[in-house]
């Protein structure tokens, strides 16, 4: 399937965006980025909970990444990690996704990271950012959040330093503090635990043996040999 050469005119936040690029079938498949220890998480997940949807997760080489992003089909969801899209950002370059969500915000709460630039420079329709840290240690991490999902919604970061972060953290500004709230509060879905206890089924616990061989085995015996006597 193929559309040509067509405007595409979307909102993220406030802000109007037009794309004027070879829109293929991209137009309908969404990507998930997330730290690599999740990636097969999330793909299982998926498979488990929406089993009609088409999981593609990005890895192997350098050429292989390429290929696999360059034939991704309508309805696909790729997931990929922070690391792999830092490197491989110039191949999503003609894509717009229709969904991007963010695992573990928190990677991008530096806004000068190449994580945080890589996942910026991804075109999405809607974009997501899930984290149970918005904020760690400075103000700053909350608006890189943002930056990535409603840039300018919090202004260019000078002036969010200058009318928000400095007076609420050096002058203890209750009304900026209450602004910055006011701002926010539409935009954010908080979820403790206590509120979704009920819904989360009962702990699993599964034990997996992994069979030691060869080399590893031998070393292993060595260790064992050696602690013994």
């Amino acid at each position: 399937m193929d559309y040509g050469y067509a405007r595409l005119e979307f909102k993220i936040g406030m802000e109007t965006k037009y794309v004027l690029k070879n829109i293929s079938a991209f137009l309908h498949s969404s990507l998930i980025v997330c730290p690599a220890s999740l990636v097969y998480n999330w793909q299982k997940e998926i498979e488990r909970f929406a089993p009609e949807l088409e999981t593609v997760t990005i890895t192997g080489s350098a050429p292989e990444r390429k290929d696999i992003i360059r034939h991704t089909t309508d309805g696909q969801i790729l997931i990929t990690s922070y690391d792999l899209l830092k490197r491989d950002v110039e191949y999503y370059k003609n894509i717009v996704f229709a969904v991007q969500v963010i695992d573990e915000a928190q990677y991008i709460k530096n806004a000068g990271t190449q994580a945080a630039k890589g996942v910026k420079k991804i075109t999405a329709a809607f974009k997501l950012a899930l984290t149970g840290t918005p904020i760690e240690n400075r103000l700053s991490e909350l608006w890189s959040i943002f930056d990535y999902l409603m840039p300018g919604f919090l202004y260019t970061y000078q002036k969010f330093r200058e009318e928000i972060e400095t007076p609420i953290v050096v002058n203890k500004d209750e009304n900026k503090m209450e602004r910055l709230q006011r701002m926010i509060r539409p935009f954010i879905l908080r979820r403790l635990k206590g509120d979704v206890l009920k819904d989360l089924p009962e702990k699993l616990e599964e034990n997996v043996y992994a069979k030691m061989e060869g080399e590893q085995l031998a070393l292993y015996d060595a260790h064992e040999y050696n602690v013994n006597n």
